[in-house]
């Protein structure tokens, strides 16, 4: 379901971008320079990610470009698959440069028993990058130019601010626990920082079921506005 074609294609459009590389770069100098194993993983990276997978797919469809590469024999799941795969190489390239260049710079202070660390970051850190790069996507499909990233913001500032704020203004409900819990569900979960007594398991799965659903929930989208716009 992934047009290998497409997926180059966006690699080098998203990857080649200055303002890609220049990210790239920070995060391969933050973890040159830093003594911890996560330090490249943080707001920089996540930055990274939305910049990557703001307008996937929007930006293909009001330039008309997407309807031109689809009168080609390529169905839009493989055309949708390509594009995420594409800007999900971008991603997994920018955080391997960072980890190898930590790697190299620990090993070169004498510090070699921080590469294994330091390479574990990197699954952790990609699962929940490509979780949000797949909403992204499917908001994508429906959503006009670089909307996408400032839905995700909004939502996630608003929940986090819903979570923190409502307890406390309506604090005779002990509605704590009710966000604690609902928490654990709201969107992809972060893998490094994990809260106590939180399975690194649970919430591996439950990113991994958040890429299938929201790449799914892309499609469907996707058709659907197809189907709607070629209507009379």
């Amino acid at each position: 379901m992934i047009s290998w074609v497409i997926a180059r294609a966006t690699a080098r459009e998203r990857g080649l971008s200055p303002l890609t590389i220049a990210i790239a770069v920070v995060l391969a100098l933050v973890a040159c320079f830093s003594s911890s194993a996560d330090a490249w993983a943080g707001l920089t990276f996540e930055v990274l990610t939305l910049l990557v997978g703001a307008g996937l797919l929007a930006d293909e469809l009001e330039s008309g470009h997407a309807q031109l590469v689809l009168l080609r024999p390529l169905t839009r799941a493989q055309w949708l698959g390509g594009r995420l795969a594409g800007a999900a190489l971008v991603l997994a390239s920018a955080a391997l440069l960072a980890t190898l260049a930590g790697a190299q710079a620990a090993i070169f202070r004498g510090l070699g028993s921080e590469t294994l660390p330091r390479l574990a970051v990197l699954p952790l850190t990609l699962l929940p990058a490509f979780a949000w790069l797949a909403t992204l996507v499917a908001l994508s499909a429906v959503a006009r130019g670089w909307t996408n990233a400032g839905i995700v913001i909004a939502v996630y500032f608003g929940w986090k601010i819903a979570k923190f704020s409502l307890p406390l203004a309506l604090h005779r409900l002990d509605l704590q626990p009710l966000f604690e819990g609902l928490d654990r569900y709201f969107g992809p979960q972060e893998l490094i920082s994990l809260p106590a007594g939180t399975s690194l398991i649970e919430r591996a799965a439950w990113d991994v079921l958040w890429v299938f659903a929201s790449w799914t929930s892309a499609v469907r989208l996707f058709n659907l506005r197809e189907l709607a716009r070629r209507r009379p």
